[in-house]
């Protein structure tokens, strides 16, 4: 018997639970697990809804140590995105030593080393794309689809975000089209990287209600602290023209959930973004920039950071300076910061008659995805109740 199976047994029998009330709990035939009891062999997602089931709220510490104990080469793939996804970069980091030799795992390896070496903030976002290119599939369709995802990720560095809209629907007609009941978890995860893509390509597109909608599925998905910090991030600045409250509401909440993540970098980021959004504030408040605003250094992206682009842009706040800033934002097709600086060109002197035809561009794109809220069914949990509530 194999060492997670045995695993998976044992807690059966430490828990005093039967395969009947685990499977209908589950929504999956008793026959899985009756055939798992015999031949070892069990499906990722399975396994990941009977770690729930074990450990409720803290499945992902079971998970951590049977996603080193998977033998066969399938199981082993989506270890790699599980822990990827979770950003659970100590366990990616192990997989990667446990399977670096193995010719059949080759080309997963070295996409998810440039993963790993990403979150680690090893090289600049903006250099993503020269590491993606690199990368080879093979025959492999699941992770073509993660590189061209990944792509999609190069393009948000590139201020590409109509591109995105395209690139990223397109993508998401590849990941239906993954119809074997084994990929269901890739499937799953490959839509919520799309929603990190989705989120901050709607906002600046000033699709507000879609960016929205993407932001929720981040801070819902219960992946990790840093997918529910970017949710809040994008949730927030989707308000930052009609809510100020609301939208540094989201973002301390963003800031927050950094602080969660045991990431230096990441905390800082955030509480920075909470600078800048505040010094945004006060700025459209007093007419003048803060003096005391994070620079470029401060900052993952650097001078490429949108607001500090922003304060750059606007220099004096003469219509002139705003002249250039709207049409440097709008030629990038980034209509909520257009959109912003049209607002400082009305404060500036601009006949708000002649300001709004230009203030509310909305963009024509081709592209609109379909997935709902229950595609992070694989992540979604609640502790509710006693026994807990699981989304099938």
């Amino acid at each position: 018997m194999g060492a997670l199976q045995q695993d998976v047994l044992n807690c059966f029998d430490d828990l005093f639970l039967d395969f009947d009330s685990a499977a209908s709990k589950l929504n999956i035939h008793v026959n899985q697990l009756y055939n798992f009891k015999r031949t070892g062999k069990i499906g990722f997602r399975t396994l990941l809804k009977l770690s729930q089931f074990f450990y409720k709220a803290k499945y992902h510490e079971l998970m951590q140590e049977w996603c080193l104990k998977l033998t066969t080469t399938e199981a082993i793939k989506h270890a790699f995105e599980y822990a990827a996804i979770k950003r659970d970069i100590p366990l990616l980091e192990k997989l990667l030593k446990a399977h670096r030799m193995d010719s059949n795992l080759i080309n997963y390896t070295q996409f998810y080393q440039v993963i790993y070496n990403y979150m680690l903030g090893e090289f600049r976002p903006q250099e993503l794309r020269n590491y993606v290119n690199t990368l080879k599939c093979g025959k492999d369709k699941e992770l073509k689809v993660l590189k061209d995802i990944f792509s999609c990720y190069c393009l948000y560095f590139e201020n590409k975000y109509a591109t995105i809209v395209e690139k990223a629907s397109d993508i998401e007609k590849e990941i239906y089209e993954l119809s074997d009941a084994r990929k269901t978890f890739f499937k799953e995860c490959y839509l919520i990287r799309l929603s990190e893509v989705f989120a901050p390509a709607y906002l600046y597109l000033k699709d507000l209600s879609k960016a929205r909608r993407h932001a929720e599925f981040l801070f819902s998905s219960n992946l990790s602290a840093k997918t529910k910090s970017d949710g809040y991030y994008y949730m927030g600045v989707s308000f930052i023209e009609e809510d100020k409250k609301e939208c540094l509401r989201y973002i301390r909440m963003s800031a927050d959930e950094a602080k969660k993540t045991n990431d230096l970098r990441i905390a800082a980021e955030a509480k920075n973004t909470l600078k800048l959004v505040e010094g945004f504030y006060s700025y459209k408040e007093k007419g003048e920039i803060p003096q005391n605003l994070p620079t470029p250094k401060d900052m993952i992206l650097g001078e490429k950071n949108l607001f500090l682009r922003y304060f750059q842009l606007i220099k004096d706040g003469t219509l002139s300076d705003l002249a250039c800033a709207y049409s440097t934002f709008t030629q990038e097709f980034n209509f909520l910061f257009s959109s912003i600086v049209v607002g400082d060109m009305i404060d500036a002197g601009l006949d708000p008659l002649v300001a709004a035809p230009i203030k509310d561009i909305q963009l024509n794109y081709k592209g609109e995805e379909y997935f709902e809220k229950d595609f992070i069914g694989s992540f979604i949990y609640s502790s509710g109740s006693a026994s807990g509530k699981f989304v099938n």
